[in-house]
């Protein structure tokens, strides 16, 4: 079923392209090169100065847009099972309704199923590199059966194991805290860096009033897991301040108990550092976000998924004027339905110009630092990828602009974000593999018959949780009314 696809780190050169460096001086080359030698950049620059030496490849990028490989910040790969269930539901309902129902029947074949089908989607959007926010409950068996496809593929995945233990609201956990945090620190140094790299590891600790609500953390646990992450210089990532501001849900009753927000919460608690990296936090307040921006903390901006449940639009733009490193992240199909970047950079433009009234308030180019060298800095690894730089990791993705829909790109930076779609992506390189050629994705060959495994394994979750009612069309039943609804809102 599998194609061992190029393997090889050779030289290749890119040549003719629009090249977007998004190094720190945001280079930019309308006729530019970049010439890769094994798994680095060797030289960026203008394609009339590009050095004349022999390479394997030669990839004539004319009408084509070179940039970063791009990086989703959050995700959850067993997301990709239940694409189009999610939808018409609030986020404080959506875990009793879906979610929940849902996770008792997911097997470690079927964490190995979407982890191929995760980097299918990603590598053949463009996006080369991704941190798997883990919530279920993974043995360290399970973390080969989700990292080998990756792997194998050649995509790029940061695992954020969590640190969970036995609670109320999580009995059938098989271990206590302290049992579960010496269980994650005999197995850290074997997964910190593994599979050459191509596999990193940082921690998951959730603070986020929904899982305070169904009594799924705990302040010890916090505690327990930000020690740890410290002890071997490890990234810890957690949902913060999601939700929906209404008396009768989740967010506003904890903020109500507790008098403090969630970011409140790890500051007075004394853990709020750079070495988080905090997801979504639709409901921050400028206090909360002066908070983050002091303690160097990273957030994850997940435009699509944020807005479908009628969660609100995250504090993007007020994050990156206080000094946040702000990233993208596309959450999960199981919420909205793509994996696709370069939708994320466009709803992440609209939306906030939409929120602040303000057309000028999140360009292009700001989205794209957002899915490339600032997801790069929030997962610490901002001096290997993120930019095209001599002496990085190859990751770059060349996308076509030659298409009815993008053409013409007069402003080709511009016509990325709003007019191309994810499968542009002509050819995409990870660590100078060749991992995308012309649209077509090298690594793995029989996609048919995985798909079909897909569709049937979801055929079967979906009969085992009874969740049928929710793949049916709205058609099916009487639509919503809306006249009430939008007089009363």
């Amino acid at each position: 079923m599998l194609s061992k696809g190029n393997l090889g780190h050779g030289q290749s050169s890119i040549k003719n392209g629009y090249v977007v460096t998004v190094d720190p001086q945001r280079r930019v080359y309308p006729d530019g090169f970049v010439l890769i030698n094994g798994n680095k950049i060797e030289a960026v620059g203008n394609s009339a100065q590009m050095p004349t030496r022999d390479v394997a490849r030669t990839i004539d990028a004319s009408g084509m847009i070179v940039i970063p490989g791009l990086i989703n910040a959050h995700q959850h790969f067993y997301y990709h099972l239940f694409k189009g269930l999610g939808h018409g539901l609030l986020l404080e309902d959506w875990f009793p309704h879906l979610v929940f129902p849902v996770l008792p029947h997911l097997t470690d074949d079927d964490m190995e199923l979407t982890s191929y089908l995760a980097a299918i989607e990603m590598l053949s959007t463009g996006t080369t590199c991704c941190l798997n926010h883990l919530r279920t409950t993974t043995s360290e068996e399970l973390l080969q059966r989700i990292s080998a496809p990756t792997a194998e593929l050649g995509f790029r995945q940061v695992i954020g194991k969590e640190v969970q233990c036995r609670l109320a609201g999580n009995p059938r956990h098989p271990r206590d805290l302290a049992d579960e945090i010496a269980y994650v620190e005999d197995l850290i140094p074997r997964w910190k860096h593994t599979h050459d790299g191509l596999t990193r590891l940082c921690l998951v600790a959730e603070c986020t009033s929904v899982f305070v609500e169904h009594k799924l953390t705990s302040e010890e646990l916090l505690i327990g897991s930000k020690k740890l992450a410290d002890r071997h210089g490890l990234k810890l990532a957690a949902h913060i301040s999601g939700g929906t501001l209404s008396f009768d849900k989740s967010y506003l009753q904890i903020l109500r108990k507790t008098g403090q927000t969630d970011a409140q919460l790890l500051m007075q608690m004394g853990l709020l550092d750079s070495s988080w990296i905090l997801v979504h936090g639709i409901n921050c307040t400028p206090t909360d976000l002066r908070l983050i921006a002091n303690s160097g903390a990273s957030l994850i901006y997940c435009p699509t998924s944020e807005a479908v449940r009628g969660g609100g639009i995250g504090p993007a733009a007020a994050a990156l004027a206080v000094g946040v490193n702000v990233a993208l992240g596309s959450d999960g199909p199981m919420f909205d339905d793509s994996v696709d970047m370069l939708e994320q950079m466009k709803a992440c433009s609209f939306l906030q110009g939409v929120k602040h009234l303000d057309p000028t308030i999140m360009p292009p180019e700001r989205c794209i630092e957002m899915a490339t060298i600032n997801a790069a800095r929030a997962m610490g690894l901002d001096d290997e990828i993120g930019s095209l730089e001599v002496g990085k990791l190859a990751d770059v993705a060349i996308f076509d602009l030659d298409t009815p829909h993008s053409t013409p790109a007069t402003n080709p930076v511009a016509s990325l974000v709003y007019s191309a779609r994810g499968p542009d992506a002509h050819t995409v390189f990870v660590e100078g593999r060749e991992v995308v050629t012309n649209h077509k994705l090298t690594t793995f060959s029989d996609t048919k018959h995985l798909f079909a495994r897909a569709r049937a394994r979801t055929q079967e979750i979906v009969t085992k949780a009874s969740l049928f009612d929710r793949a049916a069309s709205a058609w099916t039943k009487p639509l919503p009314q809306l006249t009430e609804r939008i007089a009363t809102s």
